[in-house]
């Protein structure tokens, strides 16, 4: 059975109640009547007031957690936000340039279909422009053929104009000699040398006529033969003009094919462009939607962020109300009756210090040099911080699960800490942040509620960095009336309250304030 502190008389019992200095474990030695329902009343109401402060206190654990999951959550949605916000903004400026390629696309799609019907109209007539000269290289052809025979029968003109000319000359000859001999014959030849003169005269203009001919022939037949020469010329022009028309025709088809299979596939790119076009326009709708759901959702953080406090402030108000009641025989009583006795310890080295002329509520916090985090003396700090760690580390050596036990002063000033928090610097920000936590100013939110509080132990709850949930419990430290401070102690309550409860059975509440 827990031990009973035993009160001489009922209203004994209730007046230290009512002052604080008895428990809801204590009883009366009465025979008054009143006192066994009394009793029963206090036993029952302990009872409750225990599962209150535990309820409490892992609600405020809870809370705790909930909260450092709700800021994580609240920070993950600022970032969520400001990324969507980002992304909107990035949407609709790809929007915008899905739509600019689009229309700049089809715009390329209607100039190249133009293009392309105007090299189809260009391929049509040089078609007909390869048949026109197919058609002329065939007339050129026939026309050298032509040529050619006309050629032949100038020859043929000259041959026979030179043969009646040799006639002509022959005949003439004849005449002459026809004349002579008539001159010969007298009277009888007369009548044969006039037909004779005739024949001559008639020779003489076949002679001068097939002339004109053969020179007139020669002249044909020269003109014949350039005529010839450049015909062929021409004709092997044309037909040269005709292969290449017709390579150029051909290049030009397979152009206009290659050109046409090209058209097919930029209607195919204009189609699948207008499909990613209308795909990032319901994608830009889509990251507005989720801008907007994440602003609403980071405003609902916001607002659980801040329920979620106002929770974890009712649950510490409720236990700071329970903490007026002290219930007995419970672990929270063991860590009250520890804080107070460090409390009065640390109250008692402060005294002895003023006795001793130091300056104990000093605030002229004179930082030490290159100390990061920064780090500072005060009059009294390096004259008590050996004997005050003592009782520090003597308190959180009997707490199971405890993590710190400090003294601060009203502006959350500790002029040492604990011995493995209060190890020499070594120039290593995080290593220093971490282990050199003595003579350091900490105006945390629970710093600065441990030096608010002006009541009984104050008990909050929250997380670490390294995610380990804290509960700090304090009370305030008065010297001689004046606010000094506060001393706090911090652990990890459910493996505390776990490991303390089967110890404490049968040993009271004065187990941890034992020196």
């Amino acid at each position: 059975m827990d031990k009973r502190t035993r009160y001489l008389g009922l209203g004994r019992l209730l007046g230290q109640l009512r002052l604080g200095r008895a428990t809801l474990h204590d009883r009366a030695w009465t025979l008054n009547p009143s006192a066994w329902p009394v009793g029963s009343f206090l036993g029952a109401l302990r009872d409750r007031m225990v599962v209150m402060r535990q309820s409490s206190i892992r609600i405020a654990i809870n809370a705790a957690r909930l909260q450092a999951h709700t800021k994580e959550c609240e920070s993950m949605a600022q970032q969520q936000a400001a990324e969507a916000e980002s992304l909107s903004a990035q949407g609709v400026q790809i929007a915008g340039l899905s739509q600019q390629t689009s229309d700049t696309v089809n715009g390329a799609t209607q100039v190249f279909r133009g293009q392309l019907a105007g090299l189809h109209a260009t391929q049509g007539q040089l078609q007909d422009l390869q048949q026109r000269v197919a058609r002329v290289t065939e007339r050129m052809h026939a026309f050298s053929q032509v040529v050619t025979q006309l050629s032949q029968r100038a020859r043929s003109v000259e041959d026979t104009s030179r043969l009646i000319k040799d006639i002509a000359l022959q005949t003439h000859l004849l005449a002459l000699n026809a004349g002579v001999e008539a001159a010969r014959a007298g009277k009888a030849g007369q009548g044969f040398a006039v037909v004779a003169s005739e024949v001559g005269k008639l020779a003489e203009r076949v002679n001068a006529a097939t002339g004109d001919i053969v020179g007139q022939t020669g002249e044909i037949l020269g003109l014949v033969t350039d005529s010839e020469k450049q015909s062929r010329t021409i004709h092997s022009d044309m037909q040269a003009s005709d292969a290449l028309v017709g390579d150029f025709a051909a290049q030009f088809g397979r152009l206009v094919q290659e050109l046409a299979t090209i058209g097919g596939q930029m209607d195919a790119v204009a189609d699948q462009v207008g499909q990613v076009n209308q795909t990032n326009q319901d994608m830009s709708a889509s990251i507005a939607l989720i801008a907007d759901h994440s602003a609403v959702l980071r405003q609902r953080m916001q607002s659980m962020q801040d329920q979620v406090h106002g929770v974890r402030d009712q649950t510490e108000s409720l236990q700071e109300m329970l903490a007026a009641w002290r219930t007995g025989g419970t672990p929270f009583d063991e860590l009250d009756s520890g804080l107070t006795h460090l409390r009065d310890q640390c109250v008692a080295l402060l005294r002895r210090s003023r006795a001793a002329g130091l300056d104990i509520f000093d605030k002229r916090y004179q930082q030490i040099p290159s100390s990061q985090p920064p780090r500072y003396h005060v009059a009294y700090d390096q004259k008590i911080d050996q004997a005050l760690q003592q009782l520090l580390d003597g308190l959180l050596g009997r707490v199971p699960h405890g993590s710190y036990a400090i003294l601060i002063d009203i502006n959350g000033y500790a002029p040492t800490h604990n011995r493995h928090y209060s190890q020499p610097p070594t120039g290593d920000l995080a290593h220093d942040t971490a282990h050199c936590r003595d003579k350091r100013l900490f105006d945390d939110q629970i710093s600065q509620g441990a030096i608010r509080n002006r009541g009984g132990v104050l008990c909050q709850t929250y997380m670490r960095d390294t995610g380990e949930i804290i509960t700090d419990l304090s009370i305030p430290v008065e010297l001689d009336g004046q606010r000094w401070g506060a001393v706090r102690l911090g652990l990890d309550y459910q493996r505390y309250e776990q490991a303390a409860r089967p110890a404490a059975a049968g040993l009271g509440v004065a187990r941890l304030a034992s020196p």
